[in-house]
């Protein structure tokens, strides 16, 4: 759906009257406006922030073109569906206007916008009973490429996007932020209400997270089963693209749990050394399993519950 224009400060709010939605108004009572005047686009966000608190109409309406495409972008990387990304940037907008009248306090805009529109997109997303995922819409130029290549570069975008929504959420944020509209740390940590170092640590495990899906999707089933049959025999150890490729493959997988089952058979039948090979075991299962929680974050990085928008 389209999205709306915002006005700037409505009438109850300069009589004093608590402010409401913009969603909430009617359209008569909302002003004429031709957008944002070529003087007010050059304005600094703190300077725009200033009109607006003092009822210049048009000065949210420069906000709101400054930022509207990039917030966006984040939204619909956020949630999956353009559709669900132009519903939350409406709360986002109406949101940010009502706390901009709220008080007088000082704002940074492009983090604080940035905060707003994460908070929505999660509450958002536990409101969902199920996201879908439409076409990205992504259109390469010729420059003399043929179909084929443009293809295959399309599709090498479809599935990098892919690995982006299945980092785990901080993850994901945080690299979003960096690379949509290139943010500092500092912004980040803004943003995210967290360290600079946390969002450093953050970027960096991104990153390699999604060069591991990268090399897992180069593996073939014959390769990985021939590493699993050397983790079996203990000889050596399952790197993590090969982890990521057994999660996302049920034949792989499957073979796995047979390989473990056929060592438990093994031990049952000689026992010569059962006791050994039953603690080793044991001792595999659980350093698999604390790779897997270090390779999803699931320790570190669960979404918190009940997240509010900060200046609310």
């Amino acid at each position: 759906m389209p999205l709306l224009p915002f006005a700037g400060r409505s009438e109850q709010a300069i009589k004093g009257e608590p402010p409401v939605e913009v969603s909430a108004l009617k359209p008569s009572a909302l002003p004429s406006l031709k957008g944002p005047s070529r003087l007010l686009r050059l304005q600094s966000d703190e300077r725009l922030i200033a009109l607006v608190r003092r009822g210049h109409h048009a000065a949210f309406e420069a906000i709101v073109s400054r930022y509207q495409a990039r917030l966006l972008a984040f939204c619909r990387h956020m949630l999956g569906t353009r559709e669900d990304a132009e519903d939350v940037l409406q709360e986002v907008f109406t949101a940010a206007f009502n706390a901009i009248l709220a008080d007088e306090r000082e704002i940074n805009v492009r983090p604080w916008l940035y905060r707003i529109a994460r908070n929505r997109s999660l509450n958002h997303l536990r409101r969902a009973t199920a996201i879908g995922m439409d076409s990205m819409d992504v259109h390469f130029a010729d420059g003399g490429i043929s179909t084929g290549e443009k293809v295959l570069r399309r599709e090498r975008f479809r599935q990098l996007i892919s690995d982006v929504q299945e980092l785990p959420e901080t993850q994901r944020t945080a690299l979003l932020l960096r690379e949509i509209d290139a943010l500092s740390y500092e912004q980040i940590a803004e943003a995210m209400e967290t360290t600079i170092p946390s969002v450093k640590s953050l970027l960096v495990r991104a990153r390699v997270s999604l060069a591991e899906a990268a090399e897992a999707r180069k593996l073939s089933c014959a390769e990985v089963r021939e590493r699993l049959g050397q983790v079996a025999e203990g000889l050596a150890k399952l790197d993590a693209p090969a982890r990521r490729h057994v999660r996302s493959c049920e034949r792989c997988h499957s073979f796995r749990k047979q390989l473990k089952a056929n060592n438990v058979a093994l031990a049952m039948a000689m026992p010569v050394g059962s006791i050994v090979e039953k603690f080793r075991e044991e001792l595999e299962d659980e350093i698999e399993a604390a790779r897997e929680r270090a390779d999803s974050g699931a320790l570190a990085e669960a979404i918190p519950v009940g997240v509010t928008d900060p200046v609310l």
